[in-house]
């Protein structure tokens, strides 16, 4: 995370990635669950989350996993098979982009979860499910 020069009343941050913002942003958060006996899964379409990054958050680097370089369907696959597990606390994915279908895929296996879901646009936008 970069922090510009600017006046006290005017600052710009700038995140490496958006998996940084999620950990900047939702850190008490996903503190809370590292109380959990379940994984913490973080899901993207290129290499994003750093150790480092997982450290300064105070995670529980045992129970993070980082799958990298998933393509799109692979990635959408995977989020509705952790969701169906029941196995982790929650789930971030980052992705581009989500269609109908995919939308609708993943809604019903998080309805029938009880994870948490943090899907990340490479744009930074969050969106909560």
């Amino acid at each position: 995370m970069l922090i510009e020069d600017f006046p006290q009343q005017f600052m710009t941050v700038n995140f490496e990635s958006p998996f940084q913002q999620v950990l900047q942003q939702q850190k008490p958060l996903l503190c809370s669950f590292n109380k959990a006996k379940k994984w913490q899964l973080w899901l993207s379409d290129r290499p994003m989350l750093k150790r480092s990054w997982i450290n300064i958050a105070g995670l529980d680097k045992q129970k993070v996993v980082h799958l990298a370089n998933l393509n799109n369907d692979n990635l959408i696959s995977t989020i509705e098979k952790a969701l169906r597990s029941k196995t982790c606390s929650y789930i971030v994915a980052c992705i581009n982009h989500l269609s109908e279908q995919d939308k609708k895929r993943i809604q019903q296996a998080v309805l029938t979860s009880d994870t948490c879901l943090f899907l990340v646009q490479d744009d930074q936008q969050i969106q909560y499910h």
